[in-house]
């Protein structure tokens, strides 16, 4: 009897153990799991530049309790637009937490200096976009992307990003670590490019010598409006529209969801701006428009705004911006104008010209350029000296 009783103990204790082991073991996973972030999300890591202000060997890391979760890099820069990304490396697990800190590093191509420097995130406001994503046409999107500006100054922004839809999060500085010093033969070939004539009168050079380095528009934001935009032309058309605001972001326009009829340009348009349409505003356009009169004939050209631009769309409360092109008369240039607009005026902001290509050889019959008037060229702070360029024709308002 005593030896049955003490085989039951035996079993009794056996499952006793079993029990407590599956126990611990469901303790510990109860620990690991509740040491992990709730929430994981299929997101990328990107960077990005100004339009024109690019930077080389950009790299971003992002961070998660002191652990790299996910980062992107490029062995040499470029400048798709500010919040626009590039193509680069990029590494990470498909599914990963929210970063809660970041880390930066490039070399400025205005100034040859090399920035590093890193931020805490607002973790919380970013869980909170990627768990309610945002609402596009009644239906929601995901973000799907964590973007790092970097730009002149050693200005960071960083947006959360899904399909072209960004929500900047946080803005911050770099350090300056001094001038990025490469070989001798890497110098000497990026000062013969610097200083030749192919580079001089570059889209690239032409710009920042008209545009300067606007680093308050990092430093302080390019601030959005809520206006639409539109294009109207009396005749048969085709055009598109490409537009640079001060921070080098990139917007682009073309043909039917701008077009307005040239009878109802000043007044058709929704009761209220499209909502969606928070833009900011431009201080350059290029332009394209196809003539279909009588026969097809190409003009372009680049406009620059007035520098008191800003100043005077918010003094007017105007809800629309429309580039007006009349008729094709058959000479080397069509003439514009630019209009500010809201329901009870249209005020003229400044006329322009658009230039014929001529296909047999093979140029504007116009200069490319259209300046406003009153305009100066604006001081140069970047420490790299810009040189003039030589070939800069130009049509200006009288």
């Amino acid at each position: 009897m005593k030896e049955k009783n003490g085989t039951l103990r035996s079993i009794v204790m056996i499952k006793i153990n079993r029990i407590r082991n599956i126990l611990i073991v469901l303790l510990s996973l109860l620990l690991v799991v509740s040491c992990e972030p709730k929430d994981k999300f299929e997101w990328n890591a990107a960077w990005s530049a100004p339009k024109f202000y690019g930077n080389g060997g950009p790299f971003v890391e992002f961070f998660y309790q002191g652990k790299s979760i996910a980062g992107a890099s490029a062995s040499i820069g470029a400048d798709p637009g500010w919040g626009t990304t590039s193509g680069s490396y990029a590494g990470g697990d498909i599914f990963k937490p929210v970063p809660d800190s970041i880390s930066v590093k490039w070399i400025c191509a205005i100034d040859g200096y090399r920035y590093e420097g890193g931020s805490r995130l607002p973790q919380d406001k970013m869980l909170s976009l990627f768990r309610n994503g945002w609402n596009s046409k009644g239906e929601k999107e995901n973000y799907t992307q964590i973007i790092a500006g970097f730009a002149p100054g050693g200005n960071v922004t960083v947006w959360v990003s899904g399909q072209g839809n960004n929500k900047e999060i946080i803005n911050f500085k770099a350090k300056n670590k001094g001038v990025w010093k490469e070989s001798e033969e890497a110098e000497k070939i990026e000062k013969e490019i610097l200083s030749s004539e192919k580079f001089i009168n570059s889209e690239v050079n032409i710009y920042r010598y008209l545009h300067g380095i606007p680093y308050s528009a990092w430093e302080k934001g390019d601030k959005q409006y809520k206006y639409d935009l539109g294009f109207s032309s009396e005749e048969d058309y085709k055009y598109s529209i490409t537009y640079y605001s001060k921070d080098g972001s990139v917007y682009f326009l073309d043909s039917t969801p701008y077009f307005l009829k040239w009878s109802n340009r000043f007044i058709d348009y929704p009761k209220n701006p499209n909502e969606s349409h928070q833009l900011k505003l431009p201080v350059q356009m290029d332009l394209i428009w196809h003539s279909y009169d009588n026969e097809s004939r190409w003009f372009e050209g680049n406009v620059l705004l007035p520098q008191n631009l800003q100043a005077t769309f918010e003094k007017g409360h105007y809800d629309r911006m429309i580039v007006t092109i009349p008729k094709d008369t058959g000479g080397d240039f069509v003439e514009g104008v630019i209009y500010f607009v809201n329901k009870q005026k249209q005020d003229q902001v400044m006329r322009f010209r658009l230039g014929r290509f001529n296909d047999e050889q093979k140029k504007l019959m116009s200069p490319k350029y259209t300046l406003p008037k009153g305009f100066v060229v604006p001081k140069w702070e970047g420490r790299i000296p810009l040189k003039k360029p030589t070939d800069l024709e130009y049509w200006q308002e009288e």
